[in-house]
């Protein structure tokens, strides 16, 4: 006991009781500082989680709202012009919706129908019908208007594109779809042109397929002619299908039965009752009236 009282340093207390006071300085100093730093980085945190949350669900929006507008056979040209410019700036929706506008557009010109009509054969085949309702069939006009506006929409997503890598096949695409609108003007020079441009996308994202595509493509188009808008009158008519055969009954080797022949059966027996018109044959003596012939009564009185 008494060499730690020895050992005891005159003072001690009071030292540590200024290293409280420093700790309880700093505290004060700093305390609200520091927890207002925590605090925005925790809302910080809970603002980035949420951002994402919403970029995510603008995504899931934007393809399920792509997936509908090309739902079917015949894809909704305004639908798809809704999606394009609705979701612009997601993801690649909008490119994919003009990608895919643009092809209806160039459809409907190598068809020389209008968006959605369909071509009614059987109906073709009658007097005097043509198998189309009125203003399906294309005019000059209408036909190249649609060829503008499929070429500005490929030629929209070529500039939009052919600065990412990772959108080459998109970038392909869409010179594709330019050299189609060419050829479909008749500017073949101008479509060998668009080609090579989409060769060398292809070639830059490693699609090599596309890139293959696109050089034989190009190679077979000194020898191809302009595409021709063939007016329907001018086809010649539709084949008639020719009648089905009638059916044949496998052979089993058998004679063919015979239809059984069925007579009324004769009664032997005579009738039960008499025809009450016989009664007239047999005459008895007696009139109707109950009297005999002689004008006596048939009724016996015993009296």
């Amino acid at each position: 006991m008494d060499e730690r009282i020895n050992e005891m340093s005159q003072g001690a207390g009071r030292e540590e009781s200024r290293i409280n006071q420093d700790f309880i300085d700093f505290l004060s100093k700093w305390s609200t500082p520091a927890l207002v730093v925590l605090a925005a980085i925790a809302v910080s945190y809970w603002g980035w989680n949420q951002f994402q949350a919403m970029k995510i669900a603008k995504v899931n929006k934007a393809m399920t709202a792509y997936t509908s507008a090309m739902s079917g056979a015949n894809p909704n040209p305004d639908s798809l012009a809704l999606v394009a410019e609705e979701y612009a700036g997601v993801r690649s929706v909008g490119n994919l919706a003009k990608l895919d506008l643009a092809d209806v557009y160039l459809l409907a010109v190598q068809r020389g129908l209008e968006p959605g009509a369909e071509f009614d054969a059987i109906a073709a085949q009658e007097e005097g019908q043509t198998g189309l309702a009125e203003g399906d069939a294309l005019t000059p006009d209408r036909r190249q208007s649609y060829l503008d506006k499929a070429g500005r929409l490929y030629a929209e997503v070529v500039d939009a594109t052919k600065g990412d890598a990772g959108k080459a096949q998109l970038t392909a695409e869409g010179a594709f779809g330019l050299a189609a609108v060419a050829e479909c003007n008749g500017d073949l020079d101008k479509a060998k042109t668009h080609l090579a441009d989409a060769k060398k996308y292809a070639e830059k994202g490693g699609f090599t397929v596309l890139a293959l595509a696109a050089e034989a493509r190009a190679t077979t188009l000194d020898n191809a002619d302009a595409p021709t808008l063939f007016d329907a009158s001018t086809l010649p008519p539709l084949p008639e299908p020719e009648p089905l055969p009638e059916p044949e009954i496998p052979s089993t080797g058998l004679p063919a039965p015979e239809t059984p022949t069925f007579e009324a059966p004769t009664l032997d027996n005579p009738p039960l009752f008499d025809d009450p018109a016989d009664d007239d044959s047999t005459d008895d003596g007696n009139t109707d009236d109950g009297t005999n012939d002689d004008g006596s009564s048939t009724d016996n009185d015993d009296g």
